[in-house]
This record gives C-alpha cells, sequence and structure tokens, in this order.
C-alpha cells in the first residue's frame, strides 16, 4: 500500500477512539479505497475480504487499512502498548424494526493441552475484555461484504462501572467452564452451562475440531472459545451503543453468580404455586384472559416484569416457556421452535445448522401448569438447558435422518384427502421430529400431479421443486414428559 492515514497514538485508548470515530458512515469498501492508491490491490484486497471464508475478515480489514496493523494470529490485545482489543462486529435489523446482534462474540480459544487458570483476573478472557474497540456494521443479506455500512463506534470495558454487575456473572461463569474443564470434563461443556459468557463451538466440524484434553487425555473434545452471547451483544447492543432503546427490565438488580439468580427466579415463582390461570390473571390485573400469550404474560408478571423482555434472559439466551400437564401426567403436544427452510435444511451441515445452533446456545425457563378439574393450577419452575449427550447423540442423529430424506427426496402417499410424507415422525424418534404449526396445508408434487392450498403463503420449496406444507421444529412431548418427570 502507497497510503496511509493511521493519524493516531497507538499508545493512547482515547487518541485510538477518537481516530475510529471517522469510520462512523463509511463503507469498507471507503476504508480500501480511501487509504491505498493502488487500484489493483484495492480490487484484489475487496475480492478476499467478499469472500465469507476470509481468515480474520472485516476486522483484517480495518486493521490493515485504516490502522495499518500487519494482521497477526498473537494472543495479545490488537493495540499491544494501548491494552485495547478491536473487535468488528456485525448486527442486522428485524423485520419489527428492532436491532440485535447476528452472533456472539468471541474472544480467544479455551486451551485443553495446558493448566488453565481458575482465577478470572489472571485470564486470556479478562485480559482480552479490558479495553475493547467495537466497530459495530449492519449486515444485509442481499449486499457484498465491503458494502456493509459502519454506523456505531464504542470503547467498552468490562471492569468499568457500567458493568460491574455484568462482570460478577461472567467471573462466575468462567469458573464454572474452568472447573468443568479442570473435571476432565471439557467434553461435556455447553453454552448452556452458563449465563453470559459462553464456550462455544470452534472449528469447521466436529471431527477435526476434537482435541485430547491436558486433564482427560483419554477422552477428545470439541475446540471451543470463550465467546460473549449473542444475547448478551444484542442488549449492549441496544442499551449502551445505539443507547436509546430502553425495552428491558432486570429481574433482580444484583447477584454474584448464576445459581443465585436462578434460586431468585425459582422463589419468586414457587410463591405462586397452587394458583389456578384464572386466579393468577385477577392477581396482575391482566386485562385480555384470552391471549394467545397468556401464559408467558403470568409468568413475567410472577418475576415483577411488566414487559415481555427481561435482561438477564436477554443476556443468557434464556427462553421461557409455559408447560401444561393434564391431569394424567401427560402433555397434549409436543414443543415448537423455529420453521426451517427445505433448501438451507439440505445444504447446511449439522455444526452450522439453526437446530444446533439454537439448541447449544439457549436455556430454558420451564413455568409448570398441571390441570385440575377444569383449571391448570401451577405446579413449579425448573431451568433446563440440552445436555451434550443428546445434542451430539439423538438429536443430531434423528436431524441428519430428516435432512436425508428432504436431499433425496420426500415421498408422498395421497388417500382421499389425506396426504402423508415420509419424514421420520414423533413415533420415530426420541426427541426431535420436523411437523407443520399452521392449520392449512400447501402442496405441490409434480409426478402425483397434485396440488393443494396455497404454496406460496403456506407452503416450502423441496431441492427437488416439489412444494410441501412448511414444517416447523418440534421437540417431543415424551422428551418433554421425562424432563419435567411427570
Amino acid at each position: 500500500m502507497e497510503k496511509s492515514k493511521s493519524n493516531y497514538d497507538s499508545t493512547s485508548p482515547e487518541s485510538i477512539y477518537d481516530y475510529a470515530k471517522s469510520l462512523k458512515g463509511k463503507k469498507f469498501t471507503d476504508v480500501i479505497q480511501e487509504n491505498t492508491d493502488d487500484v489493483a490491490y484495492a480490487l484484489n484486497r475487496m475480492e478476499y475480504f467478499n469472500n465469507v471464508r476470509a481468515k480474520g475478515g472485516l476486522g483484517n480489514l480495518i486493521e490493515e487499512f485504516y490502522f495499518g496493523i500487519e494482521p497477526n494470529s498473537s494472543p495479545l490485545p490488537d493495540f499491544q502498548d494501548a491494552g485495547v482489543e478491536l473487535k468488528v462486529t456485525p448486527y442486522k435489523r428485524n423485520k419489527n424494526g428492532s436491532y440485535s446482534a447476528k452472533e456472539r462474540l468471541v474472544i480467544g480459544m479455551i486451551p485443553y493441552n495446558k493448566p488453565v487458570p481458575l482465577n478470572f483476573e489472571a485470564s486470556h478472557v479478562a485480559e482480552k475484555l479490558a479495553l475493547v474497540l467495537f466497530i459495530f456494521y449492519e449486515y444485509q443479506s442481499n449486499q457484498q461484504r465491503v458494502d456493509y455500512k459502519i454506523n456505531y463506534i464504542y470503547l467498552f470495558s468490562l471492569f468499568s462501572e457500567a458493568f460491574s454487575k455484568d462482570l460478577e456473572i461472567i467471573k462466575d461463569d468462567y469458573e464454572i467452564i474452568i472447573n468443568k474443564i479442570k473435571q476432565g470434563k471439557a467434553h461435556e461443556l455447553s453454552e448452556g452451562d452458563t449465563m453470559y459468557l459462553g464456550a462455544c463451538t470452534k472449528g469447521m466440524t466436529a471431527e477435526k475440531s476434537l482435541q485430547p484434553q491436558y486433564y482427560n487425555p483419554s477422552v477428545e473434545a470439541k475446540r471451543r472459545a470463550f465467546s460473549l452471547k449473542q444475547g448478551y451483544m444484542t442488549l449492549f447492543l441496544n442499551k449502551y451503543v445505539i443507547g436509546d432503546i430502553e425495552t428491558y427490565q432486570a429481574i433482580v438488580e444484583n447477584v454474584q453468580s448464576q445459581q443465585e439468580f436462578e434460586n431468585i427466579v425459582l422463589g419468586r415463582i414457587q410463591k405462586y404455586k397452587g394458583f389456578t390461570e384464572q386466579e393468577l390473571i385477577n392477581e396482575f390485573n391482566i386485562s385480555n384472559s384470552k391471549a394467545k400469550n397468556n401464559f408467558s404474560i403470568i409468568a413475567m408478571r410472577m418475576l415483577g416484569i411488566t414487559s415481555s423482555q427481561a435482561e438477564e434472559f436477554v443476556k443468557s439466551n434464556t427462553v421461557v416457556k409455559t408447560i401444561r400437564v393434564e391431569a394424567n401426567n401427560k402433555i397434549k403436544e409436543s414443543m415448537s421452535f423455529f420453521n426451517i427452510e427445505f433448501k438451507k435444511f439440505a445444504a447446511v451441515d449439522w455444526e452450522d445448522s439453526k437446530t444446533y445452533e439454537y439448541f447449544s446456545s439457549h436455556k430454558f425457563l420451564f413455568i409448570i401448569f398441571k390441570k385440575n378439574q377444569d383449571e391448570y393450577v401451577l405446579e413449579r419452575a425448573m431451568f433446563w438447558h440440552m445436555p451434550v449427550s443428546d445434542l451430539e447423540g439423538d438429536l443430531k442423529k434423528e436431524w441428519l435422518a430428516n435432512q436425508k430424506e428432504v436431499i433425496e427426496g420426500v415421498k408422498f402417499k395421497i388417500s382421499g384427502n389425506t396426504i402423508r410424507n415420509s419424514l421420520p415422525k414423533a413415533k420415530d424418534t426420541r426427541i426431535f421430529h420436523l411437523r407443520p404449526r399452521a392449520a392449512k396445508s400447501a402442496y405441490l408434487i409434480r409426478n402425483l400431479s397434485f396440488a393443494k392450498g396455497n404454496i406460496e403463503k403456506d407452503g416450502d420449496e423441496l431441492p427437488n421443486g416439489d412444494y410441501m406444507t412448511r414444517q416447523t421444529s418440534w421437540l417431543n412431548k415424551g422428551y418433554i414428559e421425562k424432563i419435567i418427570n411427570v
């Protein structure tokens, strides 16, 4: 490169931050073009950074072209003399106009091949999060990477007063992860183990990422990295970076650990044990008693939340689910989650699938109501996350069986007004199955000359060009029954 505009003091966090502010409003292509006179070199680097597999990605682009830093793999902060780490990270605008982080924030690899410090202050995580220069850009699915626009710059310190409450939880999360590693159980690590600081998988495939454990050499474990969860980054973005979005309420003001937080939550819910649904509606003056999300509204009111967004749940990727148990100790319905898109479902590897990502990174608060005569009565609540043995065992096997059927071609059988498909049914699986959630069906099956419903609204295209009713991911009701021990 012939041109450099790196006019900042590399020993001063304030100078680095002030210099970074000029990035606001620029596209990544602007950053390249404004910082080199070599057109051919600029075009070559744009092509490189447009590749999603470019090592280091857009963070390296900012280092190279804007700050004049030679990209490297050093574990030290990017601005070593100032102790500042650089993180270039995406956010997205949702359909309802809200903003969310597009992904978790990866901090650094968890070492399995050497002793790890139990003391958080002595850890690599503490060093990396002491000072972080965040550069947020807006992700657009229809744009090339270098055309993304940088909109927010923020200098973050986990040890500042603003994040003192989070620091205590992150310290506790760190200890939970390290204690598991020291027990020789790195192969059982899960993002659901912790609240804000996670242990996310890091590697192209499960097989390639396996490594021996220092504390348990006979058992290999997936490579993992310390990360701040996507939910944590979403709240951080809205509350501190954008700064004008206050849609979250805290359940508690100060807690020191995950265990303390969970005990408080369960204790608050337990106070209403034995209340019927109607009694809870009356207790909290809920006006629309017939609303579809009535049980969720009741759950939040029991926790002292008047909105649908609890700060701690957002930051910890915790999903609140109410479960209705019938008088015979059975659940009527399996538990629904998200729709799938057949073409994406067929093309993605298990480790990159939405199903793996969701159940590996989320935890759940189940609030359990049991039917007594004609009413549902609050019985209890519990926190749960899917164990790695299920995630990597039957869930993976059942997901792959569904994927195989989609790739090879879903088969259909028509009998009168009924159409059956060859996807595995709930009775054929232990954990997971696919089926529609909507009442309306839609099909276009060319070899059977069969068409039904509105395929654009209610259908989804299969890889072979046929259409069938849009499918939703479900956890089997029998699996849920065993989790809650009914």
